[in-house]
């Protein structure tokens, strides 16, 4: 059998879309091969830069924080799910009927989501503004998790959700109510993942967060291993 690694993180650089109000991400040069004989940079960034896991501490006040999850929750075989075609709240209705469709014989732990963001990635959408709430609202968070949906993955068990955009809540959620109940369901949240070129199925997936004490969240390198 074939082993094929399929890289789905966000690339970190000073162009990385972000949340509108995070930190942007500046990357400097400290030293140079010139003057010290090696290279070193100063990075500056948020903890929910790129693809990042959300730690429990994120939104929970007796959370736990990044480095204090298990990594052992955030790999194991993953269905990737594609709602590109859909907008608006995903329910649990929605979801247990994709899955069931799905029909996958593997001991599915992850389930990960497929949206509009990828479509407009693969059409190469046009250049946008991420200061703009109300426009990435409308445009990047289309499609998001109810409160159902969310309760049906803890029900089901599910280590890890992924999706490719910047929340499992809706962008304008002042509570986010999908996260409070699935990071209390000890169900770890990946955002910001690169799904444009991945097809869906079955994978094995593997994340693992920059190990910083005590923060909530921590960008990620994301990888699908296909096997065929």
């Amino acid at each position: 059998m074939k082993r094929k690694v399929i890289d789905i993180s966000t690339p970190i650089s000073p162009f990385t879309k972000i949340f509108p109000g995070d930190p942007e991400p500046v990357i400097e040069s400290i030293c140079t091969l010139e003057n010290k004989g090696c290279v070193v940079s100063r990075l500056s960034l948020g903890s929910h830069t790129g693809t990042h896991v959300d730690a429990p501490s994120h939104i929970l006040s007796n959370g736990i924080s990044v480095d204090k999850l298990k990594l052992e929750s955030l790999m194991g075989m993953a269905l990737i799910l594609d709602y590109s075609s859909l907008e608006g709240s995903l329910t649990a209705e929605i979801l247990e009927k994709a899955f069931q469709d799905a029909r996958v014989s593997e001991d599915i732990s992850i389930l990960l989501l497929k949206t509009k963001n990828s479509s407009r990635k693969q059409k190469g959408s046009e250049d946008i503004n991420y200061q703009n709430n109300d426009y990435v609202g409308k445009k990047f968070g289309s499609t998001y998790l109810d409160e159902s949906a969310a309760s049906w993955i803890v029900e089901k068990k599910f280590k890890t959700i992924g999706i490719d955009s910047f929340s499992i809540d809706s962008f304008h959620s002042k509570i986010m109510s999908a996260h409070r109940i699935l990071l209390s369901g000890n169900v770890n949240i990946v955002e910001c993942l690169e799904l444009s070129l991945v097809e869906v199925g079955v994978y094995f997936f593997l994340c693992l967060p920059l190990k910083i004490e005590d923060c909530d969240g921590a960008p990620a390198r994301a990888l699908l291993i296909s096997y065929s």
